[in-house]
Formats: C-alpha cells, structure tokens, sequence
C-alpha cells in the first residue's frame, strides 16, 4: 500500500563556506494544497517557483515552510542622500523660522524622510537562488518520506477496520433465518389478534408474508455494501488518495443506513450501529491521507 498522511515535517540543511541554509517544512490536514512560504524579502522572486514546484510534489495539505539563512558575503551599502537632506534641514529652518520655533532634534526629523537613507539592492546569485530551491525540495521530500510512514500506519489501520465490517456482515447473513422467522412470528401474531382463526385464509396469509419479507428483504444492501468494501481494500492497495476512499466509505454509510432500518430485527440492527461507528473511525482517518 502507497498511502501518505498529509500531517508530517521535513527538514534539509546546506552548509560550505558561502552560506548556511536551514529549510523547515511542516504539513497538516487541508482539501486542497497550501503554502505558507516564509521567504526573507530579498528572495521573494523564488516564492511563485517553489509553490508551483511543492504543489506538484505533495499535492495536498496545508505546509509551512521556513528558512534560516546565512551568508558570508559583504554586507549590503548603506546609501545617504545628502543633497536631498540638506535641502529638507533648510526648509525646516526656513519654516522654523517663519514660524518662530526651534528646532529640538532636527536630525531626528531629517531621518523620517523618505529616500534619505536606504540600503543598497543586494546582489543575489544564480548558484545561491538555485541551492535555495534544492533545499527545499530536499526538505519536501524528508516530508514525503515521513508522510509514507504515517500513511503506511494509516492505511494498516485501514484495513483492519474494513476487515472487521466484512465479519459484521456475515454475521447478519448467518441472522437471515433467524430473522426470518421473527418476522414470520411477528406477523402471524399480529393477523390472529384482529381475525378469528377459523376465518384465517392460510394460503393468502402466506402470500402476504411472502410480500412483506421481500419488500423487507436485504440481499441487495449485503451484496453492494461487501462490493463497496472490496473496492475500498483494492482503492487503498492501488490508488490510496483519500477524496477516493471517501467517497466510498460515504456510499458504504448509505448502504449500512438502509441495512439497519430494513432489517427490521433487533440483532442485525445491532450489528449496524457496529458497522457505522467503525465506519465513522475510517473517515476521521481518511481525512488524514494525502
């Protein structure tokens, strides 16, 4: 079985004498795939590559991912526009001026001027941009591997619940005659309690109970609900995607809802509220496989 979790982490780490880069993702549940991608803001040009690239390498769920970055190359330049500070402390000495107040910290109000002071564009490599996105792939696939994992336990799980349905099912099958004949019982009581047996037809009686067993019968739900548990082991062995496994296991809830009411007999009926709430534990755990 190839199922994935969709909950998982991984981690991938480069280190040389230019840079140490530390790549964390982390995933959780999600109908569609997410990316929180926590890039710093010199390297947001990468952002649309690696969503598009970790999109189609998970598929699905909510990731964050996160970096810890490095370099040892030359800090950036600060740039100082002094033409264009001179001219903003003359204004404000003019304005001061005209005014009659005094300046108490003109450097203070110089420094809130825009383009004043700024830091040089940072000069960003092809062999740096391009490690980037090996790191983090690398990290997206320590994240599959450990999805495998908890997707191998999953689909295990899987299973087994499946199994135990299956023997719930042929435990209302081995039920059939003893149901049967409960209801037989059962209407024959209820007939002799408003006629007088000497008026009593018993060939039209058996008729009647002929039709009511049949309108009451249960050989098709049995029949598609143990079909659509065959199709859920081999969709699991096969092609384990979890909207798939789903959708089967909301039309195994229908067949088993139709089971229970139709059965009209208190041990099948049992067995079917078994059968549901081990069907309810199979959605909460295939909610969580990729």
């Amino acid at each position: 079985m190839k199922a994935k979790s969709m909950t998982g982490f991984g981690r991938a780490q480069s280190e040389n004498d230019k840079w140490t880069i530390i790549c964390e993702i982390k995933a959780l549940n999600g109908r569609y795939f997410e990316a929180d991608i926590r890039l710093p803001k010199y390297l947001n040009e990468l952002d649309s590559k690696l969503r598009r690239a970790l999109s189609e390498y998970l598929e699905r769920g909510t990731i964050t991912v996160t970096y810890n970055i490095k370099t040892n190359d030359a800090p950036s330049k600060i740039s100082v526009n002094t033409d264009l500070a001179k001219e903003y402390l003359e204004a404000l000495n003019h304005l001061g001026g005209t005014l009659g107040l005094e300046l108490s910290d003109p450097m203070r109000e110089i420094l809130k001027v825009p383009d004043v002071m700024g830091v040089g564009e940072r000069e960003i490599s092809d062999e740096f941009k391009e490690e980037i996105i090996k790191i983090t792939l690398d990290a997206a696939g320590k994240l599959d591997e450990f999805r495998m994992v908890e997707g191998q336990a999953t689909a295990q799980k899987l299973k087994q619940l499946i199994e135990s349905i299956s023997d719930d099912v042929l435990l209302i099958e081995h039920q059939e005659d003893n149901r049967r004949e409960a209801l037989r019982e059962r209407i024959y009581g209820n007939v002799l309690e408003h006629i007088k047996e000497q008026n009593l037809d018993e060939n039209r009686l058996e008729q009647e109970i002929l039709l009511y067993l049949d309108k009451w019968d249960i050989a098709e739900e049995k029949q598609r609900l143990s079909q659509h548990l065959d199709f859920f082991i081999r969709t699991l062995r096969e092609e384990p995607k979890g909207r798939k496994l789903n959708f089967i296991a909301q039309e195994m809830g229908r067949e088993m809802n139709t089971l229970g009411v139709k059965s009209n007999f208190f041990p099948m009926q049992e067995c079917a509220v078994r059968m549901k709430e081990k069907l309810e534990q199979i959605k909460e755990q295939v909610l969580n496989l990729a």
